[in-house]
């Protein structure tokens, strides 16, 4: 037989459940309640007064719940209320922002079961290396020269961002990088990985898909930088966006890089 909870647990659980509901409600919603709850005389009269304040169908549910995590605290006030309730969604954006995603494209059609879920390859790919704002670091399989991504690349080292591109020799797709990029080798640096460096005799693939803007966003997945991986093929992807996670992916390559890896400057 379990023992009863604690004071401190029932504080910690209450705690969470506010969390929770933080979580679920939008932005204005919290601040009109927060508002609300300001100037309201107790729990007794919450609910009444939340729906009053954003008269949005399907929020009862929310106020009603409210309520009742008010009457397990009847010593707060509304104004100390509203706080908890504008601290906990705070928190709840802040976990959301680094929350990851999936990422998938492929087949296109009008179903909306191809719609559904997650975010296109393309469109994830396009927010990171715009996200950029000192490095961005580019590896891929293959790469068949594509006009939006050349667009894409060429903007971002514009405004000053140094790309570092690794690409698997093997595939021709350095030689398919170059020419676009010729003349700005100082700010689009190409990386190779020669074969003599490589494990198996020599017969090792650099076989990798990821795109990460400086430490705090990250692209990793199946796609290879081509038109068809991106738009049309069966892909699946994640998009990374705790900077903790991202630092220790480019911290690999950057090794890699450095002057004991196997990779070299073309």
């Amino acid at each position: 037989m379990s023992a009863d909870p604690t004071d401190t647990e029932k504080r910690e659980r209450w705690a969470q459940d506010l969390a929770e509901l933080a979580g679920r409600l939008n932005p204005t919603a919290v601040r009109r309640w927060s508002g609300a709850l300001e100037d309201c005389a107790g729990p007794g009269q919450a609910e009444r007064v939340l729906l009053d304040a954003h008269p949005v169908a399907g929020m009862g549910h929310h106020a009603a719940q409210l309520a009742r995590l008010w009457h397990l605290r009847p010593h707060l006030n509304g104004d100390a209320l509203g706080l908890a309730l504008l601290s906990a969604a705070a928190a709840a954006e802040r976990a959301d922002q680094r929350r990851s995603s999936v990422v998938a494209s492929g087949p296109s059609g009008d179903s909306a079961l191809y719609k559904s879920a997650a975010r296109t390859t393309g469109a994830a790919l396009e927010e990171v290396i715009r996200s950029a704002r000192k490095r961005l670091l580019v590896v891929s399989f293959t790469h068949h020269p594509s006009t939006r991504m050349v667009e894409e690349l060429t903007a971002v080292a514009e405004r000053g961002v140094v790309v570092d591109v690794l690409l698997e020799e093997k595939t021709g797709a350095l030689k398919a990088f170059e020419a676009p990029f010729s003349h700005m080798s100082d700010q689009v640096r190409l990386w190779r990985w020669p074969k003599e460096r490589r494990g198996a005799n020599g017969s090792a693939s650099m076989h990798a898909k990821l795109v990460a803007a400086d430490t705090a966003k990250a692209l990793v997945g199946s796609a290879n930088l081509t038109g068809y991986a991106l738009h049309h093929n069966i892909e699946v992807g994640v998009l990374v966006r705790d900077p903790t996670q991202v630092k220790r992916l480019v911290s690999h390559f950057r090794s890699l890089m450095g002057p004991d890896g196997p990779l070299e400057r073309t």
